[in-house]
């Protein structure tokens, strides 16, 4: 019974919507020598399937199909194994039964022809497919580097993670001032390059205090080396710096200050207290 156009089938290159595979049509043939090749005419189809069996070693294989009226040029076509994997237009050193499957579409026939062979014969039976499409046309046997994109190590392709991240990890420590002391508080939050996704505290002081981020690996020199951001800390009140979901990245290491002045060059110390319960959320 030929199966309906609504039918699949499930071949090398998954589910394929076809109209008709014609077991009636199928032409079987016997490859015993090199240059022996087994011919099948595609008429309404455009594919085929190529299965062979026997005791056999040391047979080449080739692929190929006809699109003028005589069949006496012919061309390489991509071939793909029915277990599946990648497209080929030869085989060689074959010893053991297999099936591949060919597609067409234009081609008046369609032959596997052996270019070597040790010793057979090879039983070939070949099997006429009409498919509605090729769902395996420019990526066939490709593959796609899932390492190619990436960006501070993170691997971008087929990433689905939604936490937040420094290269790969999530939202992963937290780093804390209990109570600020009577100093400008210099301190590393992270040795290494990462995303500062959110601070938070308390300025118990009566005027403004400021915190100070740097991009170190160590604690900053407070008025030599320049902050990459300067916050504001309204006094007698509490503070939330919210940087999710992207983050605020620091290429060489995460460090910050505690100044009474604004300027880069400030290092006016905190009165012990001025700043408590100080914590930051990194990666």
């Amino acid at each position: 019974m030929a199966q309906s156009i609504a039918e699949t089938y499930m071949g090398a290159r998954g589910a394929l919507p076809f109209e008709d595979m014609a077991q009636s049509g199928a032409v079987s043939g016997a490859i015993a020598a090199s240059g022996d090749a087994v011919t099948l005419a595609l008429a309404a189809y455009n594919g085929a399937v190529f299965a062979w069996w026997g005791t056999f070693a040391g047979v080449g294989l080739a692929f190929e199909a006809s699109y003028e009226p005589n069949l006496t040029t012919w061309v390489a076509i991509s071939a793909l194994p029915a277990a599946g994997g990648a497209p080929v237009t030869s085989l060689s050193n074959q010893s053991a039964a297999n099936a591949y499957e060919v597609y067409a579409p234009g081609a008046l026939a369609v032959r596997v022809r052996s270019t070597a062979l040790t010793s057979g014969p090879v039983n070939v039976r070949a099997i006429p497919v009409a498919m509605m499409q090729d769902v395996a046309p420019a990526v066939a046997g490709g593959a796609i580097d899932f390492n190619a994109v990436s960006s501070s190590s993170n691997k971008l392709i087929g990433d689905v993670a939604v936490s937040p991240r420094a290269t790969s990890a999530g939202l992963a420590s937290v780093a804390r001032l209990v109570s600020a002391a009577a100093s400008t508080n210099a301190a590393t939050v992270k040795t290494s390059a990462g995303r500062l996704y959110k601070a938070r505290g308390y300025n118990a002081a009566t005027s403004a205090r400021y915190l100070k981020l740097y991009n170190k690996a160590s604690a900053p020199t407070v008025g030599t080396d320049a902050p990459v951001v300067t916050l504001a800390l309204a006094p007698s009140k509490e503070f939330d710096l919210d940087l999710l979901p992207i983050g605020q990245y620091f290429s060489t290491g995460i460090a910050y200050a505690l100044t009474t002045g604004a300027a880069d060059a400030d290092t006016g110390a905190l009165t012990a207290a001025d700043v408590v319960g100080l914590a930051f959320w990194y990666a």
